[in-house]
């Protein structure tokens, strides 16, 4: 069951996405903060789940689709969704856009970047959040 929380989204963005790798990446909770940011109730809750487990931001796992080569030069970058793991049965599940900031500060979702010709050298992933949800185990 645990699984299959981290499997639906990866297909859910793949079927978004066709040309995206499926590949899982995992980075820390303190990577994706300026995305938790966006909300204070969600920031309070992150806070509140930190400090109920004693743990630091970095500390946390979560778990994304990375993008593939042919996302130069977003190469390597995550993607939303995203799924972290608080404890051993808790999960903080964030929905958020995918958004794609071009040198020239223009801001296109992830799927337009693939038709931007020539594409440019130096680009940026943004997020722009959307829902999320905890959800428990036992």
């Amino acid at each position: 069951m645990k699984l299959v929380k981290f499997i639906v989204p990866l297909v859910m963005v793949g079927c978004l996405l066709p040309n995206t790798a499926l590949a899982g990446g995992t980075l820390g909770l303190d990577e994706i903060m300026p995305l938790i940011r966006q909300s204070k109730k969600l920031t309070g809750e992150v806070n509140a789940a930190l400090k109920k487990t004693g743990q630091k931001a970095n500390q946390i796992n979560c778990v994304a689709v990375r993008l593939g080569n042919h996302f130069e030069p977003l190469s390597a970058y995550r993607v939303a969704p995203f799924d972290c793991r608080f404890a051993s049965n808790k999960f903080l599940h964030i929905e958020a856009k995918n958004l794609v900031r071009l040198p020239n500060d223009r801001t296109i979702s992830l799927e337009d970047f693939l038709d931007v010709q020539p594409r440019p050298n130096k680009a940026s992933l943004v997020f722009r959040l959307q829902s999320w949800q905890w959800t428990t185990s036992e």
